[in-house]
C-alpha cells in the first residue's frame, strides 16, 4: 500500500511472544511503520496513545487476553474503528467465530503465510482509509449542507 500523505501507514503488533512480533515485523516492515506491545495492557494503552491504523492481535495472552483487548478496543470510542485482526494459533471455527464477534475484522491462523498476511492487511487497511475519506467527505458535506439550510431559514425570517 502506498504511504499517506502523512507517512506510511502504522500497524500494532500485540502478542506477548518475542518471536511472533520479530515474524510479522519482517514481513510487514517493508510497507508499514510497525509498533509493538509484548501483552494485552500495553497493547490497549498503544492503542490510545500511538493511534495506529490496524492491530494486529494474538489471542491467547497471559492476564488480558486477545478477546478481552478486542472488546475493550471496541467499546472505546477513540479505538472502535481501528480495524484488529487476530493472529493465533486458535485455528478452531469455535475461536475464530469468538474473535469476529469480538469485534475483529479478520482472523489468521498460525503458522502464518506471509502472503497472506500482507494481503489481508493491505485489504482491510484499504477498507478503513477509504470508510475515513468518505464519513470526512460525508461530515464536510453535512456542515455544508446545515450551513445552507440555516442561511436559508435566516432569509426567510426576514422575508
Amino acid at each position: 500500500m502506498s504511504p499517506s500523505a502523512e507517512g506510511p501507514n502504522r500497524l500494532l503488533i500485540v502478542d506477548d511472544e518475542p518471536a511472533n512480533i520479530h515474524i510479522l515485523s519482517n514481513i510487514l516492515s517493508d510497507d508499514y511503520e510497525i509498533r509493538a506491545a509484548n501483552n494485552g495492557q500495553r497493547g490497549l494503552e498503544a492503542a490510545l496513545t500511538q493511534s495506529p491504523d490496524l492491530i494486529l492481535l494474538d489471542m491467547v495472552m497471559p492476564d488480558l487476553d486477545g478477546l478481552e483487548v478486542c472488546r475493550r478496543l471496541k467499546s472505546d470510542e477513540a479505538t472502535r474503528d481501528i480495524p484488529v485482526i487476530f493472529v493465533t494459533s486458535m485455528s478452531d471455527p469455535a475461536n475464530e467465530e469468538l474473535g469476529l464477534q469480538a469485534g475483529a475484522v479478520d482472523y489468521i491462523s498460525k503458522p502464518i503465510s506471509p502472503p497472506i498476511v500482507k494481503a489481508r492487511v493491505k485489504i482491510h487497511l484499504q477498507n478503513h482509509l477509504t470508510v475515513r475519506f468518505l464519513e470526512g467527505l460525508l461530515s464536510s458535506s453535512t456542515t455544508t449542507l446545515e450551513q445552507a439550510r440555516s442561511e436559508a431559514e435566516s432569509l426567510l425570517v426576514f422575508a
